[in-house]
């Protein structure tokens, strides 16, 4: 098998639905065909472009909107049914034309002008033309650059938006898309060929390799995702909130929460979200320490549990057994505990360096954690024992690899990688626990994984997503998004990369949190 980076999912789609049928007509034959000349060959070979009588295209007139209409639907195809009357009182059912506009008013392509209009010999502007082909080919996406004539106010800006995200338009020079301007047929062929054939799309630097789906108005202060379904949990800084977001339909729930939230962990159809009654300190020892922790229904986010406990809660990891396992964010020497998700019950305690992170093995047999406050910075395992923490197992290293406060836990559980680019081997043999596997050429503060492709994704809060083979490590390919990569998450379900990054949209100084997707396409191999 293959995995290659997908140019965009619906014109991927688009392109494999192409009509298989062919004109006797070629642009070739065309005697007034220069410029565009192999888009307008490309559509004229698969019947969308029949030309005039007189063997000419015309390219340089303005293509007439019902021109445009009929395009489209010889590619998509007329309903088998015939569609309704649309009850425009400027085209009758003997028009030429006619059933392709009603057929486009009911698949929501075109909706027509004031005093129940379409124009049919109107001429197409760039803006509207971004409309027909958005709603047509159910393109998506923000270009956050934007162009300096078209604000996000005007009508047609989510058409054009969507036309530049999916790398249709690259607009003028000048950083204009003249909206009104009046489109030619050649122009129209152009775009259209474009969304049909992602060959034709000119080279932008400024498209990047991601798709930017929504931009929210939130501080995440962590985000996780649900392991099997569509949902990322977002705790939101700036109303302290817990937030759910199906990351397909869109469909967002929200909790208000009684303390400042900082972590969360999911586990078993359940939400645990880490409340803070008073600021980290490393003034603050154990007994002076209160904190508390939420449980929520991960599908309503309906509150089931508040517990509150003896400890400043700083990260937190939960098993499918109920238990919570907590570090503290207070003191120096401190505590890690495990709780009865139902009761609150201390199940055991051990002693920790103060805001450490923590990470659970995919089995749930251990929890590795590294310290924040020290130098040189250090990890070391818990092993767990029915939901008791047993004591620390230290790493065989001690300054001999520099670490930042980044560690996780690979999801097959082979590996502990940390945000410095060291690899450290995971695993349940005391001797090869926590031995030191290999390093990637660059740091990295999100990373995500495909293990049934064997892709490693890293980003260092940047813009540049890097790829690596994940059974070598070695650099494979680079990818770039529009904003700054918080989180990474690969969705096996989907093939896709979802992203959540800091984001400005045009001119704006405010920033944005990003919700990015990169689709990939995977094809067999023939031997």
């Amino acid at each position: 098998m293959l995995k290659s980076l997908r140019a965009g999912l619906a014109l991927l789609m688009v392109g494999l639905m192409m009509l298989s049928s062919t004109n006797s007509v070629s642009a070739a034959s065309f005697s007034d065909v220069s410029s565009f000349k192999e888009e307008i060959e490309y559509l004229t070979d698969a019947g969308i472009i029949n030309g005039f009588p007189d063997g000419t295209y015309r390219p340089s007139s303005p293509i007439l909107r019902v021109q445009a209409v009929m395009m489209i639907m010889r590619d998509l195809g007329m309903p088998k049914e015939t569609p309704k009357d649309p009850g425009f009182v400027d085209i009758k059912p003997a028009d030429r034309g006619y059933a392709e506009v009603a057929a486009a008013v009911e698949l929501g392509i075109i909706s027509g002008k004031e005093g129940n209009r379409f124009d049919p010999q109107g001429k197409l502007t760039r803006a509207e033309m971004a409309k027909i082909l958005v709603n047509a080919y159910e393109l998506g996406s923000i270009y956050p650059k934007g162009f300096k004539d078209v604000p996000t106010q005007y009508w047609a800006y989510p058409f054009i938006s969507s036309l530049a995200a999916n790398n249709v338009t690259v607009g003028y020079p000048d950083g204009t898309f003249k909206p009104g301007v009046t489109i030619d047929r050649a122009q129209f062929a152009a775009f259209m060929a474009r969304i049909l054939n992602p060959e034709f799309k000119p080279y932008s630097p400024s498209v990047a390799d991601t798709y930017l789906e929504d931009a929210w108005d939130m501080l995440a202060t962590d985000v996780i995702k649900h392991p099997t379904e569509p949902i990322v949990y977002i705790i939101d800084g700036n109303d302290n909130t817990l937030n759910s977001i199906n990351t397909d339909t869109y469909e967002s729930l929200t909790v208000e929460l009684p303390y400042p939230a900082e972590k969360l962990a999911y586990a078993n159809g359940k939400i645990y979200v880490t409340q803070v009654k008073k600021p980290h300190s490393f003034y603050t020892f154990d007994e002076d320490q209160q904190g508390a922790f939420g449980v929520f229904d991960a599908k309503t986010l309906d509150g089931l549990k508040l517990i509150h406990i003896e400890l400043d809660p700083f990260d937190i990891e939960a098993d499918d057994n109920g238990v919570v396992y907590i570090s503290s964010g207070s003191g120096q020497w401190t505590r890690i505990e495990s709780y009865n998700g139902e009761t609150g019950a201390i199940l055991s305690s051990q002693q920790i360096r103060n805001q450490s992170y923590i990470d659970m093995t995919p089995k749930q047999d251990k929890i590795y954690a590294i310290d924040t406050d020290s130098s040189p910075r250090d990890i070391a395992a818990f092993a767990i024992v029915d939901g008791k923490l047993q004591p620390e197992k230290d790493s065989p290293y001690h300054g001999d690899y520099d670490l930042s406060k980044h560690l996780e836990v690979s999801p097959d559980g082979r590996y502990l990688m940390n945000g410095l680019g060291g690899i450290f081997r995971a695993s349940v043999n005391t001797s090869a626990d926590m031995t030191y596997v290999g390093k990637l050429d660059r740091p990295f503060t999100a990373a995500a994984y495909d293990l049934t492709y064997g892709e490693l994704y890293t980003a260092n809060g940047k813009n540049l997503i890097s790829v690596y083979d994940y059974e070598t490590f070695e650099s494979v390919y680079q990818m770039t998004s529009y904003g700054a990569i918080d989180y990474m998450f690969f969705d096996a379900k989907s093939d896709s990369l979802l992203i959540l990054t800091k984001v400005k949209i045009g001119d704006s100084t405010k920033t944005y949190l990003g919700f990015e997707k990169i689709y990939f396409a995977t094809e067999a191999v023939t031997q």
